[in-house]
C-alpha cells in the first residue's frame, strides 16, 4: 500500500472522528440548553401558582405548523337547494337556515344528536369539515369549528353555530373558508407551556386568574387582496375575580408574541409589514 493511499485513509478517518465528536458536543449542548429551559419554565410556573394563577396541566409536546391562505366562501349557488327540511338563504356571505321542524337535543350533550344528523345528507353543507367545539358552545348555541388538513380554525369565518331554544335546535348560521393553501414549509411551534408562560410575562395573566381552556388553532393574521393569512395560534380562555367574563388571549405559536401586541399594516405594494406596538 503506497504512502499517499495510507495518508488518504488516515485523513478520512480523522474527518469522520472530528465530525462525530462535533455532533456529540452539539447534541450535548442542545440537551443542556433544553434542560436549562425546562428548569426556568418550571420556576416560572411555580411563580404563577404563587400568584394564585390556576393553569392546569401544561403540555410540553412539540408541534409544527404552517402559514396558510384562505378566503371566505360567500357564494353557495344551487347547493342550497340540496338542504332538506329547512329554509336556507345566503345572507352577507353566510348560510342562514331555519329548521321546519326544530330538533330536540339534550342540552348537556347536544353533540350526540347533532353528530348523528351531521352524517345525513342534506342537513348542512360540507358537514365532514366541521367538529363540535364544547369550549365555544353554551346553553343557547352549539358551535362546530371548521377543520383543515393542517388543524382546526378558530375564526367566525369558519364555524357553524346552531341556535338552541327550549331544548330544541331551531336553525343555524354557517360560514366557511375555501381554497386553503400552504404558503410556506412547516416550522416548529412553541409548546403549550411556553405559550402560557409568554402570556404571564406579557402581564396578561393577573393574580387570581384561572385558565379555562387552551387550544392550538389557526387564526387570521392579516388580509391581503381578499385573501386571509392564517397562522398557528395558542388560544387561551381566562377569567378572574375582578372580571367574571371570559377573556380570549392569543399567542403567536411561531414566535411566542402576544397577538394583541402585533400591528399589521398593508403596504401600497401589496406586501405586509408587522410592527410591534405596546399593549
Amino acid at each position: 500500500m503506497n504512502f499517499k493511499r495510507i495518508q488518504g485513509i488516515f485523513l478520512i478517518a480523522f474527518i469522520v472522528i472530528d465530525v462525530f465528536l462535533f455532533m456529540m458536543t452539539k447534541n450535548s449542548k442542545v440537551q443542556d440548553d433544553s434542560e436549562n429551559a425546562g428548569s426556568v419554565n418550571s420556576a416560572i410556573v411555580r411563580d404563577m401558582k404563587r400568584d394564585n394563577i390556576k393553569v392546569g396541566r401544561l403540555s410540553t409536546t412539540k408541534q409544527t405548523g404552517y402559514y396558510l391562505s384562505a378566503e371566505p366562501q360567500t357564494q353557495f349557488g344551487d347547493r342550497l337547494n340540496t338542504l332538506k327540511n329547512q329554509s336556507a338563504r345566503n345572507e352577507d356571505g353566510a348560510i342562514i337556515s331555519d329548521f321546519k321542524n326544530p330538533v330536540k337535543v339534550d342540552t348537556r350533550h347536544p353533540e350526540r344528536t347533532l353528530n348523528r344528523l351531521m352524517k345525513q345528507q342534506g342537513f348542512v353543507l360540507d358537514a365532514d369539515e366541521y367538529r363540535y367545539d364544547p369550549d365555544l358552545s353554551s346553553a343557547t348555541k352549539v358551535v362546530y369549528a371548521q377543520q383543515g388538513k393542517e388543524g382546526p380554525f378558530f375564526s367566525p369565518n369558519a364555524r357553524i353555530t346552531f341556535s338552541v331554544s327550549d331544548q330544541h335546535v331551531v336553525g343555524y348560521n354557517q360560514r366557511k373558508l375555501a381554497d386553503v393553501k400552504i404558503l410556506h414549509e412547516k416550522n416548529d411551534l412553541i409548546t403549550e407551556e411556553r405559550a402560557v408562560i409568554s402570556l404571564y410575562q406579557y402581564n396578561e395573566l393577573p393574580n387570581n386568574t384561572k385558565i379555562l381552556w387552551k387550544k392550538l388553532a389557526y387564526t387570521r393574521f392579516l388580509e391581503l387582496s381578499g385573501k386571509e393569512v392564517y397562522i398557528p395560534t395558542w388560544v387561551i380562555a381566562i377569567n378572574n375575580k375582578t372580571n367574571s367574563q371570559v377573556q380570549i388571549k392569543r399567542i403567536n405559536a411561531f414566535n411566542g408574541a402576544s397577538v394583541s401586541t402585533e400591528k399589521v399594516q398593508e403596504q401600497q405594494n401589496g406586501k405586509a409589514k408587522v410592527e410591534s406596538v405596546g399593549n
